[in-house]
């Protein structure tokens, strides 16, 4: 179901990071487009919110898309489905609620989970997080692309255990290939998506 358009600058995010990497790609494609098929997709791309505290809204998933339309100079975006109203917490107990239901993801782009308070509270301050551009790049090759919330950090994160960043921004294409490999290893069996 698709609501009122809104304005991004108003969109408060629940993650960290993301990458972008992807919100580049997004927003080429858009910047290809012309102005009646961008609202088609903004109609088909509705973004999903819980109501929190002071009535903000924060956004549970196309943090991508927001920021692409935001370097395009796109003011609005269309409102999905509202999965909750907690504008009764307190930030704190919101928080937590968020987390129970894996509505947010209070990681920085090294992994390390920090404060709810460290979440950034615009779409334009959030920063780059290469683990998970290569977590994105191998959805649906290395792992299924499955419907979970926050696969591609996940997936992020555990490559990150075996390679440095480094041989990410010098040899991608060879990152890759080493991720695919490890994505069928025994110990990534608890991952959504695994393979095998």
């Amino acid at each position: 179901m698709t609501g009122p358009k809104i304005a991004i600058s108003k969109l408060r995010p629940t993650q960290m990071t993301l990458g972008l990497d992807e919100v580049a790609s997004r927003a080429a494609k858009i910047a290809d487009m012309d102005a009646s098929d961008i609202e088609a997709l903004l109609h088909r791309k509705p973004i999903p919110y819980v109501l929190g505290p002071r009535r903000q809204i924060y956004i549970v998933d196309h943090h991508h898309l927001a920021r692409a339309l935001w370097s395009l100079h796109i003011s609005e975006a269309v409102l999905g489905d509202r999965l909750a109203d907690w504008s009764d917490k307190e930030p704190k107990e919101f928080w937590q609620a968020m987390d129970s239901k894996h509505y947010c993801w209070p990681y920085d782009a090294e992994g390390n989970r920090r404060p709810y308070a460290a979440i950034p509270t615009s779409i334009v301050d959030l920063t780059d997080n290469i683990w998970r551009t290569l977590g994105r790049r191998l959805r649906g090759k290395a792992f299924d692309d499955h419907d979970t919330p926050y696969q591609e950090f996940m997936w992020g994160d555990y490559f990150r255990t075996f390679m440095s960043r480094r041989l990410i921004e010098l040899e991608f294409d060879l990152a890759m290939e080493l991720a695919e490999k490890l994505a069928r290893l025994p110990e990534a069996q608890d991952l959504p998506g695994y393979l095998g």
